[in-house]
């Protein structure tokens, strides 16, 4: 349970974006709640003191390296054996959002126009704002969330730079396959335009946890990091993978990624060489969370609260609230009557959902579905009258 300082709920859900509203929501929480919006799994403390101590708990460790040419080799190569790419297809950062910035910064120099998917991560069309691009949505079909490759191709235009999306997806954790992967490539091949792809959930889904998109064709280019599959956000460790020649040209424009820490790469890098425990906390996590979200998700459907069914993967989940239009309304209410914390569909371009973020503590989502369930009832009683 964490506790937020009083503040008048409408000024917290007043925030233009999500990334705003969530650092003004974990700035002091001191109050009770329930926190439900969170979009990683909880970081394994133990094993990354483990790793620590390892690094700097006596001789200092061989992975201390050098990070400024071209990151810690040691993270390169671990990578690159994980991966099955050559180390000129990686580019280490500072984690997956450094990751994005650099990408559109290179391809962006000059502004452009950038085609990005919608319900998104608001952070994506905002770093390609911020360089200058015009951008435009493509969009998630709703409900299976997939994109039709048609809808693509009828968004490109002569200055088309970019196109950005997510996979598993932000908010939703649907997972595009390789066949759709590979669909929507053809039509950006096809307009020699690369596909930007953030893969950050992609660890979850085991038929692609080795197979980042940049193995589908040259022009895609993967992003990624240690922060939410394995809940390492505090080790900055994130990374780059493409076509080598598009990577130096992207380390050219800004002279290789200037903010990364020897110190917690190297840590990042014995994670990375012995990451069978790693994969078994988030597994373990998620096999005791899915049950709790699976029950109390078949009861709010069967009680009509909430629609939408539930990612095969991951550890969120972006139900349509029944009912319910403006949801960014009813997170201030759940906030402000039940200290209960969702994510509004409105800071992802869907009102009407809410995001759901099921990677902590099993007992904790239990008490917040229960607690949501009672306030979805009280709200359609007393608001929606």
């Amino acid at each position: 349970m964490l506790r937020r300082k009083s503040e008048p709920a409408a000024s917290l859900f007043d925030e233009p974006d999500y990334t705003t509203w969530i650092r003004n929501m974990l700035r002091g929480l001191q109050q009770p709640a329930h926190v439900l919006f969170d979009s990683s799994v909880r970081e394994p403390t133990e094993l990354l003191l483990e790793k620590s101590r390892l690094a700097f708990g006596g001789k200092l460790t061989d992975r201390y390296q050098g990070v400024f040419v071209d990151g810690n080799p040691f993270v390169v190569d671990a990578l690159a054996k994980r991966y099955s790419v050559s180390h000129e297809q990686i580019l280490c950062t500072t984690g997956a959002t450094s990751g994005m910035g650099l990408v559109m910064k290179a391809h962006l120099q000059r502004g452009g126009h950038v085609i990005c998917e919608t319900p998104c991560f608001d952070l994506l069309p905002l770093l390609a704002t911020e360089c200058g691009a015009d951008v435009d949505f493509v969009q998630r079909k709703p409900g299976s969330f997939t994109i039709a490759p048609e809808d693509l191709a009828k968004l490109i235009r002569r200055d088309t730079r970019l196109i950005v999306l997510t996979n598993l997806h932000n908010p939703s954790g649907v997972l595009l396959d390789e066949d759709a992967m590979r669909a929507l490539g053809a039509v950006a091949r096809k307009a020699g335009i690369p596909i930007l792809v953030d893969e950050v959930y992609a660890d979850f889904a085991p038929d692609h946890r080795h197979r980042p998109a940049a193995l589908l064709g040259d022009e895609f280019i993967t992003v990624s990091s240690l922060t939410k599959v394995f809940g390492l956000s505090a080790l900055k460790c994130g990374w780059v993978i493409g076509d080598p020649a598009r990577l130096q040209t992207i380390r050219a424009a800004h002279h290789g990624e200037l903010g990364i820490s020897r110190v917690s790469h190297a840590i990042a890098a014995l994670v990375l060489e012995d990451i069978e425990p790693f994969e078994t906390h988030w597994c373990t996590v998620l096999a005791q969370n899915r049950p709790v979200l699976e029950w109390h998700q078949k009861n709010m459907r069967a009680e009509n609260l909430i629609a939408g069914d539930l990612p095969a993967y991951g550890c969120v989940y972006f139900p349509e609230v029944v009912g319910v239009a403006d949801t960014r309304t009813l997170a201030a209410w759940l906030w402000e009557t039940h200290r209960i914390l969702v994510a509004p569909g409105e800071y992802f371009g869907l009102n009407g959902s809410v995001r759901i973020g099921f990677g902590g503590k099993a007992d904790a989502l239990d008490r917040g579905l229960t607690e949501l369930t009672k306030a979805l009832h009280q709200y359609r009683t007393t608001q929606l009258t």
